[in-house]
This record gives C-alpha cells, sequence and structure tokens, in this order.
C-alpha cells in the first residue's frame, strides 16, 4: 500500500511538472498579473480568450489536438492537419500542409504571396519554427493589413525578415515605408547570422505591446524599437516571389496580452482632460481640427495641458504648420513662468521636428537641446501639409518619430520620471497651427517589464 502510494505521488510530479526555461516561466508570470481581473477586464462573453483554440504537441511539434493551452498560455494558431483559419492574399504561390507543418512553395516570379490568418491580433508574444527545403526569401507579417489591388489583394505591414543570408528577425516595412524599421548596422547583421542554423529548425519570437516592437531568433534578441504606425493586424507567412524555394513553418502559437488603447484629448469638438492656459486662442473647427493662434505682443506660451501626470506611455498628434514654432511636450511640470511648465518637449519646427529639447524650472536642469536633428531631418518634414509626430517614453528611454521615420531613441537617465502632457504654442511669436489626432498610450508597470524584459 505504502509502495503503492508512492508511486502516485511520484508520477504526479512528472505529469503535472513541465520542462520550461526560465525564461517561458517569467514570461509566464507576467502575462498572469497582465491578465489579473484587478489590472484589466479581458472577459468576453464569461471566457478568457487564452482558454479558446490553443493544442497539445507530440515530440515532434505537430499537432495532436485544437482545443486546449500549454503550460505557458501558448494558443496554436494552426491545427496541424488543414489551412482552417487562413486564407491566401496577393501572388499565386502555393500553400499546403506536410507532416504537421505548413509548407510553402515558391510558384510566383513577380508577386509576393502571404498566408494570413483571418483573425486580427493587437499585443501577443508569437512563437513559430521554420526551415528551408531551398534557401529563399521568406518572412512574416504581423499587425498586418491588406488593400485592394485589381482583382487581388496587396499585404502591408510590419514583416519579420527571414532569410538565410542575413537580418532574420530584423523588421521591414512590406509594401508602406518599403525599408528596414531597425537602424542597420554591421551588428545587427552579425546579431542575425550569427543564430541562424542553415538548413535545420529555427525559432522566430515576435512581441508587441503598445508601440514596442521586439523580436529574438533562436532566443537571441535581434529588434527592440517603437512605432505608432499600426497597432492590431493578421499575421502572414511570406512566399516572396522568386525562381525557386520552398519553406515550412510549425509550432504556429502565441499568447494574447492584453490591449493598450489611445486615449484622445480632442472627442466630438471638446477637450478632454485638458486645462487651457490664458494665452493664445484655441478652437474647434467644423471637422474636428483645433485651429490655434498667438500673437508677438502675447508674451506667454499658448497652451492645453493635460491634468493627469504619465509615467510611461506613447504620445502622438497630427499637425500643420502655418507660422512659428511650437512643441509637444511630456513628462512636464507647472511652474510660475510665462512658458507655464518644465521639462521635455519633443520640438514641433520644421527640419528640427521631433529633436529633444529640455525647458528648465522645478525640477528639470533645463539643459536645452538633449537631441537636436540635423538639416538632414528636413526630407521627413511635408511643409504645408499635415505631419505626424509621437514621442514614446519608457523609463529612461525616449523615442521620436517624424512622419513613420525615428528621429531619437536615446537613453536619458537625466530625465524626468513622470509629467504632464501639452501642446505649445511659443510666446512672442506670431503663431498659426492646426491640430488633430492629440492621444496618448498609458503603459501600466506589468507592459513596462514585457518592454524592457
Amino acid at each position: 500500500m505504502q509502495r503503492a502510494t508512492f508511486l502516485m505521488f511520484f508520477f504526479s510530479l512528472v505529469f503535472t511538472c513541465p520542462f520550461v526555461s526560465a525564461e517561458d516561466t517569467r514570461i509566464s508570470r507576467l502575462a498572469k498579473r497582465l491578465f489579473s481581473p484587478a489590472k484589466t477586464n479581458i472577459q468576453r462573453n464569461g471566457e478568457n480568450p487564452l482558454r479558446q483554440n490553443s493544442r497539445l504537441r507530440r515530440n515532434d511539434g505537430t499537432s495532436q489536438r485544437n482545443n486546449t493551452r500549454d503550460t505557458n498560455g501558448f494558443v496554436s494558431l494552426f491545427n496541424g492537419k488543414d489551412l482552417t483559419g487562413w486564407s491566401v492574399k496577393g501572388g499565386d504561390a502555393k500553400y499546403h500542409v506536410e507532416d504537421g507543418c505548413i509548407v510553402g512553395v515558391v510558384n510566383d516570379r513577380s508577386r509576393n504571396t502571404f498566408l494570413c490568418s483571418e483573425k486580427e491580433y493587437e499585443n501577443f508574444i508569437f512563437k513559430a519554427e521554420f526551415k528551408y527545403d531551398n534557401n529563399f526569401n521568406s518572412g512574416i507579417q504581423f499587425r498586418s493589413k491588406s488593400r485592394p489591388d485589381g482583382n487581388r489583394e496587396v499585404v502591408y505591414g510590419y514583416q519579420c525578415e527571414m532569410e538565410p543570408a542575413g537580418m532574420t528577425g530584423a523588421v521591414y516595412d512590406e509594401a508602406r515605408r518599403g525599408r528596414w524599421l531597425n537602424v542597420v548596422t554591421d551588428e545587427l547583421v552579425e546579431k542575425t547570422k550569427k543564430p541562424f542554423k542553415q538548413g535545420e529548425w529555427n525559432e522566430l519570437e515576435i512581441q508587441c505591446v503598445g508601440p514596442s516592437i521586439r523580436t529574438w531568433l533562436n532566443g537571441q534578441p535581434v529588434s527592440d524599437f517603437f512605432d505608432t504606425m499600426t497597432d492590431r493586424g493578421f499575421f502572414g507567412l511570406q512566399v516572396h516571389a522568386a525562381e525557386q524555394g520552398q519553406v515550412r513553418w510549425r509550432n504556429i502559437r502565441i499568447k494574447e496580452l492584453p490591449a493598450t488603447p489611445w486615449k484622445p484629448f480632442f472627442k466630438n469638438k471638446q477637450f478632454v482632460g485638458l486645462e487651457i492656459k490664458p494665452a493664445g486662442e484655441w478652437k474647434f473647427l467644423e471637422d474636428g481640427t483645433v485651429y490655434a493662434t498667438s500673437t508677438t505682443d502675447e508674451k506667454r506660451d499658448g497652451m492645453v495641458l493635460s491634468k493627469d501626470v504619465f509615467d510611461d506611455f506613447a504620445v502622438r498628434i497630427s499637425f500643420k504648420q502655418g507660422k512659428g514654432n511650437s512643441g509637444l511636450y511630456f513628462r512636464a511640470h507647472e511652474i510660475d513662468a510665462a512658458h507655464w511648465v518644465c521639462g521635455f518637449q519633443c520640438e514641433i519646427d520644421s527640419h528640427l521636428t521631433a529633436g529633444l529639447w529640455e525647458v528648465g524650472g522645478g525640477p528639470s536642469k533645463g539643459r536645452g537641446w538633449v537631441f537636436q536633428p540635423t538639416a538632414e531631418n528636413a526630407k521627413n518634414f511635408k511643409p504645408n501639409e499635415w505631419n505626424d509626430v509621437s514621442t514614446v517614453a519608457v523609463q529612461d528611454r525616449i523615442v521620436t518619430n517624424l512622419n513613420g521615420t525615428q528621429v531619437v531613441d536615446k537613453d536619458d537617465p537625466d530625465c524626468l520620471k513622470n509629467g504632464k502632457t501639452a501642446i505649445q504654442l511659443h510666446g512672442g511669436s506670431d503663431m498659426e497651427y492646426w491640430f488633430k489626432n492629440y492621444e496618448i498610450m498609458p503603459l501600466n508597470k506589468d507592459m513596462v517589464d514585457l518592454i524592457t524584459r
């Protein structure tokens, strides 16, 4: 009887203690905190989305079932038997299922082809293994969209590169900006070559948390940047236009994370969560655009200032410059001065736009230019047109973008750690600006932990 009891205890340990990596365990703990009811409401029809459509895997990585979740909360996007839940867009490459893998075969010399998930995703950790039977260029689209092109659809958006010659894990903006979103250096190229296993299975991991995009190749970090262009979209397995080539994918799985919604400061032609300082003039036009003006005899800055204080966040705005110098303040603190606040300003002024200027006073050191763009930045600015500028602040890291191009990526230990956001009209100047789409995405501690893991 004692022996039987011991055996029952032994086997219960074996079958309830799966062998997982320390990193997977840490991610699982972070995800559990994120999905805590105290943190966020993720119930849909009374069911946690992580309980839906997952699977068990055999030792060879193929699917046995499609209704269970693995020990770390990942859910399968591929049932191992057919292409249910996926559809082909773009060119004429062929996809089929073989030995529990999705196989992509080149069949189009001029058009890229994509096997796309029918469902869209926002924030997630995505993992997939891939192996080339015949080398060529491929990739995995994420947060992607499609647009009509005659009787076909063109897929566009973020692509995690798959390239045996190098750059696997770097991110390319397919059919949109048409360029690498990483800063391409010799170090980056080497970082993508070293972990790659020629002729063997490789694993890619893609993590999207709000503006943060990160990738890993076989557990080694590759990409780590911020971009606010697209928050949600489908996955797509690419077969690039080529003469020949064949690639296969398996163990395609995802762990969904809570959404990080944008909170608008302009809504229904009203200011939301903003205080208007008594200088300059701010008024809504019929289309919801804010028209802002000030004159040279007004020595105080014109300003609309958030009522709330933010720690880590992404903030963005669209503007059209008429006359004068403006700025997008962040981590700003109120002071008794004609410019109302101190702290960081994301500059808004022709080629200097998206540079970093620190205004002094209060707790701020007032360092002036922390990063001043060169004249080269003028090519990113659109005179007399709408421009999009964004700032992401996560701990000491500050990143700015102008019209989809990164201008600043700086770790600044001397920066203020929190504060308000504001739009400025420079005092003592003849000012005319148009603003729209002013909004902020707060990032809580659990999200920041994932972004910086």
